[in-house]
């Protein structure tokens, strides 16, 4: 099963593979916070500040840019 979630849009801001293994737990903000490759701490403040999707949006992006400087 694959779990998106979807921003403005439509635009998917993540998609997880839930396979049924030991990380079908990904919906635990510890996990997202790790796939975001954040702190969960940091993560909690942007959502507190400036809502969900656009903290996932952030993280999501510096993620990116991240990757793309490697």
């Amino acid at each position: 099963m694959k779990l998106q979630l979807i921003g403005k849009g439509n635009l998917p801001l993540l998609t997880f593979i839930l396979d049924g293994a030991k990380d079908d737990g990904i919906l635990n903000l510890s996990a997202l916070a790790r796939r975001l490759n954040c702190s969960r701490s940091s993560l909690l403040d942007k959502a507190n500040n400036h809502g969900w999707e656009a903290a996932i949006r952030f993280y999501l992006n510096e993620k990116r840019k991240r990757k793309q400087n490697m």
